[in-house]
């Protein structure tokens, strides 16, 4: 693009660092634009998009609300204000705004999903799957329904279909940021550290401006660490789960009069739980100052 459009067209040019993921330089080129391009139908849109996806949560719901302002009917933006009065924990409003946006198009599936994200962080994750599912129907392969799919699939704490979800949407967008992002949350949640870091340094590579990205790298960085090897299983297998295995082995030895044994059992149980406390705040210390995202 030329530097005589990017002067003549601030708004086309933000319309295009938000087609190729960098919602920073779009918020700019639309605060540098003027009055004019406000009076543009499209402005509201794309600040709110751009805004929405950099997480400034309020400033985007102001935005959809300036759009809506003038057409209220506008499925898009009663889709983000949706969502930033979700994030900004305003269940009610989130959830009226989302039904307002599927009673103009109630078989839209990204609306289905986003209804189900909502729907699942309150708890109703029946109520969820079931728009998961009729969202599966009419767009199996959509990266959105995929992406949302493995959301809820986390946050219901289902790891194994989470992770399933993660690879179909990343079989369908292998160049997408989200889809390696994804991958790499539930690999988090599962404590597969280094697998994590690969999808997250791929995320990060594909889009470096990417505001959570380099959170997410650190925290798998820091799982993967060789100094928290010893912890690892025990993440993975569930700290609940395990604590509860220690204590039905120190049960069985005590019983069994193998005191020497348990007290070794007690000390490498101590260690691995003053390592899983002590080593990731030291870690991530590090890591910032080492200049690592």
């Amino acid at each position: 693009m030329s530097s005589g459009t990017s002067d003549q067209d601030p708004l086309a040019l933000a319309r295009h660092y938000l087609e190729i993921g960098n919602a920073r330089r779009a918020v700019a080129e639309l605060d540098s634009g003027g009055g004019a391009a406000i009076e543009d139908e499209e402005f509201w849109s794309i600040r709110a998009q751009a805004l929405f996806e950099l997480d400034r949560w309020s400033e985007a719901a102001e935005a959809a609300k300036r759009g809506l302002a003038d057409d209220p009917d506008d499925v898009m933006l009663l889709d983000i204000l949706a969502l930033c009065e979700f994030q900004l924990d305003h269940n009610v409003e989130a959830d009226e705004r989302i039904r307002a946006a599927l009673e103009l198009w109630p078989d839209h599936p990204t609306l289905l999903v986003h209804r189900a994200l909502i729907l699942a962080h309150l708890k109703r994750f029946d109520e969820a799957e079931r728009l998961i599912a009729q969202a599966r129907e009419i767009e199996p392969e959509a990266s959105e329904v995929l992406l949302t799919s493995a959301q809820v699939a986390a946050l219901r704490g289902d790891r194994a279909r989470a992770r399933d979800y993660a690879d179909e949407l990343l079989a369908v967008a292998p160049e997408s940021e989200l889809s390696h992002m994804i991958r790499g949350a539930a690999d988090l949640q599962s404590a597969r550290f280094k697998q994590a870091v690969r999808h997250l340094e791929e995320a990060a590579r594909l889009n470096p401006e990417h505001p959570r990205v380099g959170d997410a790298l650190r925290e798998a960085r820091v799982g993967a660490h060789p100094v928290l090897a010893p912890v690892r299983p025990i993440l993975r297998f569930g700290r609940f789960r395990s604590w509860l295995v220690y204590l039905t082995l120190a049960a069985v030895l005590a019983a069994a009069r193998l005191h020497t044994l348990r007290y070794v059992v007690a000390g490498i149980w101590a260690t691995i739980v003053i390592l899983s406390w002590v080593a990731p705040p030291v870690l991530r210390r590090w890591y910032r100052r080492k200049g690592h995202v």
